[in-house]
């Protein structure tokens, strides 16, 4: 049985901090697992990816023996040297490190038109066919962190399909110089099964005439399959390639993108130091990282008093700068290091799930938050911010390769519901990977540093380096679909915890274009305190919501962006309860609620080991009887107006504004145009930010757009107080007070505090007569005793 040798940590201190801006070379990393070789060899390893020692030399040959005299003494025979090969200075079997990406090509087919008799050929050159198909093989059994798969992919032309499918290391021998075969069997299976038949791959590596590696192949077989071999090319040692493209906005702080290992004390003590950057991390997993040229620092000029941003700013910038790109899947990723979302302090990062049907194409994150905020006594204040800064852009950066968070990855696809599922996970709330949050663990951040080796997890490597490509690569599966946070097959609700999900209105029924706003409701049933996180039903990150239409399949609703907040827990007293709003009709797949007809709602959350479902909510949307509304139905079931809708407006989507503004011409009666009103005015309540690349790359601005209180007001007004009950079943209890006071603090702002202390006091009223919970209302109230 061949055993596996590290090969780099040899000379390496770990105490020992190596040269500025540079990390530790790979092959001399202690994680580096470079060769393997045959038990109970010694002598000389071969570097990885080196030249193998070459054969040994041959012995010499045997002297001629002399002639015996005197004559006639007969001639004897020589008498015949044992073979004595000289000692090897090196393992007869000694192998080095095959993990990467090989592909196959089957040879371009060619034909040469043959005559008909007495007809001539016009055209004596011979002309191509096109190639059938296509192989790629990811081997993962050494380098960095490997995890015994090897993974292949066939694609076929002509019927156009393509299959995945990942075997599990069973064998892995060294059995001559640099010859090495490597077993296993198949456990997933992804797409047309027939096209990788068999159960069991076996890939061969051997060199050839020289010293290093010349020929790969790779066999499929198994019972009732014929064998198949397939030669392989050496394309990489990495699995796929991925760019990187870092922007700074001129107010935030400088970007970290680099991480000095032993800057900090609270380390594992044998972790090596060095300077590492987000391209090593990745480079590490297994990705052949570039960084773009064309990373900017983008002045804010005109950005205007403001300086936060809003889920719509991000992602309208997100917009500006993606669409100088091809808008499709694609191994790239924009990461932009900005000053403060508009929550606060409390958000760190998020990723930006949404850019047109391809998702997961970018990451912010926000340097003036709470990851600026060291432990009180910490011994290096300056080296635990950098340390969080940089572990904050490599876990955004996680999301966008479709990572979930380390607690989140229980559970099953539910039934019924489209999309291929990835392999079930377990949660790991104690795992010390990028994908854990450090306050988490059982000792919070000190444990978590103190064995923390800025590695992912190994479930986290299987997936970005083995599943099917579309569920990792930025812009193709969506956000978490593949992942298995789903409804399980039989869930069982623990008595802690109740989850409801409600229209909050009269009846169940919505008009025809309306907008679906659901509340949920979450409520400790227990007899104690119970701590929880206030943003769980806020941020649309730790939700799931399925929507079925009568007689179709289900769909996921999914927020529009995913957020990223502090962690922090406040105690949850028996009947409290917590609450929230989500327009579920538009989703990162497009409108899910966009045909009359009859709908089932349910949602579910995560707490702890449990999964807590909701009730169904049953709903009705109503067809429309007018001509106004059919024909405006084309334009207004965008994936812009969705979004337009859900972000409370985006000037830079002007096609989805103008929409909007003709369903508030058009379609005065139809609640939809109170939701467009809103969308249409919220923005002009503040210095608008938007990125400004007119003048190309070079050029990039962040400005905003011209300020108009007065104007938004009045709009505002008149939807939220001609008709408040229609306007408060339609927006939803949540939205429809939020938006008094996003109202009432911007005309503060300007300087009209009589109109709104006016806004709240209408607030308060509606509050009354809808029978809100009366601690809202006495906050309300305090406020508007505290006003002029």
């Amino acid at each position: 049985m061949a055993t596996q040798k590290k090969t780099g940590s040899k000379g390496v201190a770990a105490s020992q901090p190596q040269a500025a801006n540079h990390a530790i070379p790979h092959d001399q990393h202690p994680d580096y697992i470079g060769e393997i070789i045959s038990e109970g060899a010694n002598g000389l390893t071969p570097l990885p990816d080196g030249p193998a020692p070459g054969l040994p030399p041959r012995p010499l040959p045997v002297p001629p023996q002399p002639i015996p005299l005197p004559f006639p003494v007969p001639f004897p025979r020589p008498v015949p040297v044992p073979f004595q090969p000289l000692p090897f200075p090196f393992p007869i079997s000694s192998c080095g490190a095959v993990s990467g990406r090989y592909s196959y090509t089957p040879p371009v087919l060619v034909a040469t038109p043959v005559p008909a008799p007495g007809i001539p050929v016009p055209l004596p050159l011979p002309f191509p066919q096109i190639n059938p198909m296509s192989l790629t093989a990811r081997v993962d059994v050494d380098r960095f962190y490997p995890q015994h798969r090897i993974s292949i992919e066939v694609s076929r032309r002509f019927p156009r399909s393509h299959a995945h499918a990942i075997a599990v290391v069973t064998s892995d021998q060294c059995v001559g110089l640099n010859h090495r075969i490597v077993e296993g069997d198949i456990a997933y299976r992804d797409g047309d099964a027939t096209l990788i038949q068999g159960t069991h791959v076996v890939f061969d590596a051997r060199r050839g005439r020289g010293k290093a590696y010349a020929s790969y192949s790779l066999t499929l077989s198994g019972a009732g399959v014929a064998t198949r071999t397939y030669p392989l090319h050496f394309d990489s040692q990495y699995f796929d390639p991925v760019e990187f493209e870092v922007d700074q906005v001129a107010n935030a702080n400088a970007p970290t993108t680099t991480m000095d290992t032993a800057a900090h004390p609270n380390r594992p003590a044998d972790l090596p130091a060095e300077t590492i950057s987000l391209a090593t991390v990745y480079q590490r997993a297994g990705f052949d990282v570039s960084m773009s040229p064309n990373a900017n620092v983008i002045p804010t000029a005109d950005a205007g008093a403001n300086g936060t941003w809003s889920d719509g700013e991000m992602h309208n910038a997100m917009v500006a700068y993606w669409s100088r790109f091809a808008n499709a899947p694609q191994w790239a990723m924009w990461v932009l290091f900005a000053a403060r979302h508009d929550t606060g302090r409390s958000l760190g990062g998020v990723m930006f799930d949404d850019i047109g049907p391809n998702h997961r194409q970018g990451t912010a994150i926000f340097t003036d938050s709470f990851i600026q905020d060291a432990p009180a006594g910490d011994p290096n204040v300056a080296a635990w911010r950098q340390r969080m800064v940089f572990w904050t852009a490599a876990h955004e950066m996680g999301h966008g390769f479709n990572l979930a968070h380390a607690w989140q990855k229980a559970g099953s696809v539910a039934q019924g519901f489209p999309g291929d599922p990835w392999v079930p996970l377990a949660n790991a709330p104690e795992s010390r990977s990028f994908m854990n949050y450090p306050f988490l663990v059982t000792g919070g951040q000190a444990s978590f540093f103190s064995d923390f080796r800025f590695r992912f997890s190994d479930d986290e490597l299987v997936f970005m380096r083995h599943a099917p490509r579309r569920f990792v690569q930025m812009g193709n599966s969506d956000w978490f679909v593949n992942h298995a946070f789903e409804a399980p097959d039989s869930p069982l609700t623990p008595p802690v915890w109740s989850l409801a999900i409600r229209p909050n209105r009269e009846g169940n029924s919505f008009s025809f274009m309306e907008p679906v706003a659901m509340e949920l409701k979450l409520t400790n049933t227990s007899s104690a305190a119970v701590m929880a996180d206030p943003h769980l039903l806020e941020d649309g990150r730790h939700i799931t919501v399925f929507v079925q239409r009568q007689g179709g399949k289900t769909r996921q609703w999914r927020a529009m962006s995913t957020q990223c907040h502090q962690e922090h827990a406040s105690p949850l007293k028996p009947g409290a309860s917590l609450y929230g709003s989500h327009n579920i009709s538009a989703s990162t797949d497009g409108w899910l609620i966009d045909e009359p007809g009859f709908y089932k709602i349910q949602a579910a959350i995560e707490m702890g080991d449990a999964i807590v479902l909701s009730n169904v909510q049953r709903i009705y949307v109503a067809p429309s009887a007018k001509a106004e509304e059919n024909s405006l139905a084309g334009d207004y079931f965008t994936e812009d107006v969705g979004r337009v809708l859900v972000f409370g407006g985006a000037p830079a989507l002007q096609t989805a504004m103008a929409t909007l503004e003709t369903v508030v011409a058009r379609c005065p009666g139809n609640p939809a145009a109170l939701h467009a009103a809103m969308a249409l005015s919220t923005p002009k309540l503040r210095q608008y930010k938007f990125l400004d690349s007119a003048t190309g790359r070079a050029g990039l601005a962040v400005r905003s757009a011209k300020q108009d209180v007065g104007a938004a007001a009045k709009v505002q007004i008149a939807t939220l107080t001609d008709a408040p009950d229609k306007t408060a079943d339609t927006l939803g209890h949540i939205a429809y007070f939020d938006a008094h006071n996003e109202l009432a603090g911007a005309m503060a702002e300007a300087g009209n505090e009589k109109g709104s202390k006016k806004v709240l006091q209408a607030s308060v009223a509606s509050m009354k007569k809808r029978g809100v919970l009366g601690s809202v209302v006495q906050a309300a109230e305090s406020q508007i005793a505290r006003m002029k």
